[in-house]
């Protein structure tokens, strides 16, 4: 196993785990402290409050990092279907990690936020980032 591979293996259970704890742990904290309504809500409601939380947070993680990789990342700008795209595999990992995350919180909360299109659309996005980060081809695009 090569020292990439590790690198992209460790951030993405590294980005699951995180993303866990901002549901788990996190959320529950901050909206509680943020707004003093949260504690009313009902269990439902707050499992899904603490989804779009985290929600948000891999998109604005992700977003801003495929930004910086779009603005300034040299080796995907001068090659974008081969270049050396290291930056946009560790951003595919840091996705990878979220919707790994956010799959088994709908699969354990299923009655709550249960939903068989975000699986398809989890599971079709797992598939595709596997195939860019396995072939090392289109990581800009797929960034």
């Amino acid at each position: 196993m090569e020292i990439n591979t590790k690198l992209l293996i460790s951030v993405t259970c590294t980005s699951f785990f995180t993303f866990q704890l901002l549901f788990y742990f996190v959320s529950y904290w901050f909206s509680a402290k943020v707004s003093p309504g949260f504690n009313s809500l009902s269990f439902k409601k707050k499992i899904e409050w603490n989804s779009r939380v985290v929600s948000t947070c891999h998109s604005l993680v992700v977003g801003i990092f495929g930004l910086y990789i779009f603005l300034f990342d040299e080796a995907t700008k001068a090659d974008p279907l081969w270049g050396g795209p290291s930056l946009a595999n560790v951003n595919i990992a840091i996705a990878s990690g979220y919707l790994i995350s956010d799959l088994s919180i709908i699969i354990l909360y299923w009655k709550v936020i249960g939903d068989k299109f975000f699986i398809m659309h989890h599971c079709a996005s797992l598939y595709a980032y596997y195939l860019v980060l396995k072939n090392g081809v289109l990581a800009y695009i797929g960034n």
